[in-house]
């Protein structure tokens, strides 16, 4: 199938079934979280801490679909000079994500019905941050995509990109060749979803798909995505998986480099989260992070989606080694700075239970006056230097012993995506 019929075939299913659903009204009662695109996260990966979201940010969402990602970049550069452009070639799915702004007042939003393959031809200026979430492995040639991207990228500029992860879709893969060989392709989007629900409901229990059936029931059944999330999952006319090292040479066909992977499986790109024998980590400890992330995917196995920052800049993370960074808590504990402060007691061990993506996470603290006083600081607009100097006159204790503590409360919610570091 050439690119223009692929094209077309796609633009058909999405504006047959925009993806994912979303009612506009919801925007009335919730903000929808999408993955990479919290400033203070971006931030601390991309930019050093250091970038001013308030001046002239200008962000791209690729394959905006329905619009979970550009409504949340909207909602949190409201006020400030930032333009968000949203790109998609689906004008229903357009329609859709111009009804959840326009709901929420948001008027900060460029709109484009385009494929992102005719960037390049746009004339549009740069981009500090590019979101391309579930797009690329939808196109017969992803690294024509990926550079298309990357031309609309500044030279410090960072892209969030979402691919389809290989060894937790096998399943699924099993299920789009069974349905590619037994569903008439002259048949309509409808026609086609029908006969899929019932061969769906035929297969036997000890079947690879029904075994994994927990694991994509919010895309299939009637209270998830329903006809749309089905077609994408199961029947889209193009589909393609990554694992970790593909993910690299994708980054490395455009000439950018993967900064990190995020997502709330992240921790398990370390092998070391994953297996305790001394001997292996040994042997693992010697190899390069790549290698280590690609042996821990193998290792976890059920990776359905790759999640990661790019970047031109080989080091754009921000450190705790500059002390002019504030640090921020984020997600379930933003704001709670003062909240921990006063729950911690010298002497005994606080647990903080939170839930991120759907995941209960509990976070225990051996309370003390040191880390009693730095949770006070912790509100993203005191420096380290300062918080330092402040918990040192309050409590006494050495400024080495103050950087130990605030290194280690860093370290032990920095994998849980609940604290970053930014310039006030």
């Amino acid at each position: 199938m050439d690119e223009s019929k692929i094209i077309s075939s796609v633009k058909q299913q999405y504006e047959a079934l925009p993806y994912p659903p979303r009612n506009p009204e919801d925007e009335k009662i919730r903000l929808l979280r999408t993955v990479g695109d919290t400033l203070s996260e971006l931030n601390h990966y991309c930019f050093k801490g250091k970038k001013n979201f308030n001046q002239d940010f200008r962000c791209l969402v690729a394959g905006g679909g329905t619009g979970d990602s550009v409504i949340n970049l909207a909602e949190q550069l409201r006020g400030t000079s930032a333009e968000i452009v949203y790109l998609d070639m689906s004008a229903a799915s357009r329609r859709i994500a111009e009804q959840r702004a326009a709901v929420r007042g948001l008027t900060n939003i460029t709109w484009l019905t385009e494929s992102l393959l005719s960037i390049p031809e746009l004339n549009i200026e740069k981009f500090d941050y590019i979101n391309c979430s579930g797009v690329l492995h939808h196109l017969s040639d992803p690294v024509e995509g990926a550079r298309a991207l990357a031309s609309a990228l500044k030279d410090d500029g960072a892209m969030y990109l979402m691919v389809y992860a290989e060894y937790g879709r096998h399943a699924v893969y099993l299920m789009q060749t069974l349905f590619r060989e037994l569903i008439p392709q002259h048949l309509s989007i409808q026609e086609k979803v029908n006969m899929a629900r019932r061969i769906i409901g035929s297969l036997p229990v000890h079947h690879a798909f029904i075994k994994d059936l927990d694991k994509w029931a919010n895309e299939i059944t009637a209270s998830g995505y329903g006809d749309s999330g089905l077609y994408d999952l199961l029947l889209h006319s193009v589909d393609r998986c990554y694992n970790v090292n593909e993910v690299y040479e994708l980054a490395a066909a455009a000439e950018l480099r993967l900064v990190t992977f995020l997502g709330s499986d992240k921790r398990y790109y370390d092998p070391a989260q994953l297996v305790a024998e001394e001997s292996i980590l040994t042997a693992w400890r010697e190899k390069s992070l790549q290698e280590q992330q690609s042996i821990a995917e193998k290792l976890f196995s059920n990776h359905i989606k790759h999640q990661c920052y790019l970047s031109r800049q080989a080091a754009c993370v921000a450190s705790m080694d500059d002390e002019d960074n504030a640090i921020i808590l984020e997600h379930e504990l933003a704001n709670q700075n003062m909240a921990i402060h006063e729950a911690i007691k010298p002497g005994e061990t606080l647990s903080i239970t939170f839930t991120i993506n759907h995941e209960k996470t509990v976070f225990q603290l051996s309370g003390n006056k040191v880390n009693k006083a730095c949770f006070r600081y912790m509100d993203g607009k005191t420096p380290i230097s300062s918080i330092i100097r402040k918990v040192k006159m309050k409590c006494g204790d050495s400024e080495q012993k103050i950087r130990s503590e605030l290194r280690s409360i860093f370290e032990t919610l920095f994998p849980m995506g609940c604290i970053y570091l930014q310039h006030p």
